[in-house]
């Protein structure tokens, strides 16, 4: 009954229904960027309705005018072409080269030239960029975009044009749009990633998704959240190098768990025949003895012992007024690290955390694979920093770089335990409470 009466109104009112629809959709899709990608706390409703706006006017008005009064006077025959059973399609040969077409207009002419600048523009003004900006932000990775556009959008558009009523070509794009923004908020809401570590991801979820998704496929970015570390218990940093065996991490940690030692964080990679690994434990201070005594056993490991207290900085560091965690990648080359961390000095922001990793990737529009660099790390000033200067330094600084930057609140590890411990102090006083009134 709702489907038929909504197949009716789509039916007899194609263009007002689209444009609600996409807006409907692209709120939506925004909602769930906001709330499950950036984990937002408050949703920015002027920002959902900048791109519920967008999705009324292009998504569902420009994108109706192309696809339905356009390409019908240029294919007459879209509409009976999509009407007929495939075994007609099949035979119709002329209607296969007219879907083609379509979709040929659509996916190198209309989004390369009207669609993706539009997207890039607005994307900038509403992170209170300049028009400009987004477009040079285009002509930067419109190479990469369109090729993860055709990925995703080309067989859809395919379906789209050859079995498609003409009153549901707008609908079918919005359902699409939605089904992959749903897939990859699902995918990011489950990582640990902030999705403002992948330059502009959060948007691009919701409108340039094949970017998002070549993100999520092809560079696995990841990186940890600050932890809650236990100011009662004893911490140690462990290194250790040796010739690589099969069962060597696995023995370790069976032995430390067996003495209630608890890995925090673990970093390690083979090199040749040798193994490295640094990892930060975590342990009663009555077993920090038992722990030293099972790290410096290892059989064929050189392992060096460091304890440490991360929850707390020296005492002579003033407080720490701005954090913020960095995502840089580019095509590799000699002093990349160097050029990054004399820059930050420059900007007197301090490396708390830093990660490297080079990968051979074969790059859209070039025959020989290139040599690709990520950095992830955490940076901290002690005076308040305005996060769009530093952002815009950096990208001045190194225009082929694809930099992200997001502000985290400062001393993170030590305010997530309080507000724990908090909570937890609050539970177990409602407890207790309910025990006595029970009694």
């Amino acid at each position: 009954m709702v489907l038929s009466l909504i197949g009716r109104v789509a039916r007899d009112h194609p263009f007002k229904f689209g444009c609600a629809f996409s807006c409907a959709k692209t709120s939506f899709s925004d909602w769930l960027v906001q709330t499950y990608i950036e984990r937002r706390e408050r949703i920015d409703w002027k920002r959902n309705m900048t791109f519920a706006s967008f999705g009324m006017v292009y998504l569902g008005g420009v994108q109706y005018a192309l696809y339905v009064p356009l390409f019908g006077r240029l294919f007459p025959n879209a509409a009976s072409y999509a009407a007929k059973p495939l075994t007609a399609k099949l035979a119709d040969a002329a209607g296969t080269r007219s879907m083609v077409a379509q979709v040929l207009l659509d996916q190198f002419v209309h989004h390369p030239f009207l669609y993706f600048p539009c997207f890039y523009s607005l994307k900038e003004v509403v992170n209170g960029g300049q028009i400009l900006d987004g477009l040079r932000k285009y002509a930067k990775n419109s190479k990469e975009d369109l090729v993860a556009l055709w990925k995703l959008w080309v067989p859809s558009t395919i379906i789209n044009f050859a079995f498609m009523p003409m009153h549901l070509r707008i609908p079918w794009v919005a359902t699409t749009s939605l089904f992959w923004t749903c897939i990859l908020s699902y995918m990011r809401g489950s990582d640990d990633v902030p999705a403002e570590l992948v330059p502009d991801v959060s948007e691009d979820v919701s409108g340039n998704q094949g970017r998002a998704l070549s993100e999520l496929l092809d560079w696995r970015v990841a990186t940890k959240p600050a932890y809650a570390y236990d100011p009662s218990k004893s911490h140690m940093l462990v290194s250790a190098t040796g010739r690589d065996r099969i069962g060597f991490v696995a023995q370790l940690s069976r032995q430390l768990r067996g003495i209630q030692c608890n890995v925090l964080d673990a970093k390690m990679y083979k090199v040749g025949l040798d193994f490295v690994t640094v990892m930060l434990i975590e342990c009663d201070p009555s077993n920090s003895a038992e722990a030293v005594r099972i790290l410096t056993s290892q059989e064929d490991m050189s392992v060096n012992i460091l304890p440490t207290d991360p929850t707390r900085g020296t005492s002579s560091e003033p407080d720490v007024a701005f954090m913020a965690e960095i995502h840089l990648q580019g095509a590799d080359e000699p002093g990349v690290l160097e050029k990054l961390c004399v820059e930050l000095a420059d900007m007197s922001l301090d490396i708390t955390a830093l990660s490297c990793h080079q990968a051979v990737l074969t790059v859209p529009g070039k025959q020989d694979p290139e040599k690709r660099f990520t950095i992830t790390g955490m940076v901290r000033a002690f005076s308040p920093r305005d996060i769009n200067a530093i952002r815009n330094q950096l990208e001045a600084f190194e225009p082929m770089w694809r930099i992200g930057i997001v502000e985290v609140d400062p001393n993170p590890n030590v305010s997530a335990f309080s507000e724990h411990l908090t909570k937890l102090n609050r539970k177990l006083a409602r407890k207790d409470s309910t025990t006595q009134q029970s009694t």
